[in-house]
């Protein structure tokens, strides 16, 4: 499947664009390949594109007071991959995004959606339902969490994303969740307990 169908199927996840309009993104979709540890985003730079995941995953960090990194989203394949507030204002972010596995996605530029928007009103109302999407992904990320225990953040992942922890590390899984290291593996080895 080329890349051009594949940006069509994701956007279908979203938005009930015509074909028409899609058709006017059709020199604009790019490929690109991540390797581990390879940066979409880095800190300091403005977002220039937005993307799909293909394959693979991310993790959007920042550093804490004392340097450490802690994970804020980790983004999986079928979600989009965007510094959104930096993409949108065209503002350097405050974050980094880094492959966590070999990635690849599926990009448009800011340019190219800048003129879509001008010349679609289809194209318009994609750039709002990204938006709302945005906010929902922000709003589940810390209401969703909010008022959860260690070990029910833990058990919330499992059943949300269960596939997660056959290829993300378990660390960058304990920064994700705002859970210290050893504090994860104690309740996974008191889960486990119980199972058995």
């Amino acid at each position: 499947m080329d890349n051009l169908q594949e940006a069509r199927e994701f956007l279908g996840l979203c938005c009930n664009l015509s074909e028409e309009a899609f058709s006017l993104s059709a020199n604009m979709w790019t490929t690109n390949t991540f390797r581990k540890g390879e940066k979409y985003n880095v800190s300091g730079k403005i977002c220039k594109t937005s993307s799909f995941i293909k394959t693979g995953y991310f993790r959007t960090y920042k550093l804490d007071t004392n340097g450490e990194q802690r994970n804020i989203f980790i983004h999986a394949p079928g979600q989009t991959l965007v510094s959104f507030v930096s993409f949108v204002q065209q503002i350097p972010c405050d974050h980094d995004i880094e492959a966590i596995t070999e990635s690849t996605v599926i990009s448009i530029s800011y340019d190219d959606l800048q003129e879509l928007y001008k010349v679609s009103l289809e194209w318009a109302k994609v750039g709002r339902l990204f938006a709302e999407f945005a906010y929902k992904l922000v709003e589940d990320r810390f209401m969703g969490y909010y008022d959860l225990s260690p070990e029910e953040r833990y058990l919330k992942l499992m059943a949300e994303a269960p596939e997660i922890f056959n290829v993300v590390n378990l660390k960058e899984i304990s920064s994700f969740l705002g859970i210290e290291f050893q504090s994860l593996c104690r309740i996974r080895k008191r889960l486990a307990v119980r199972k058995s």
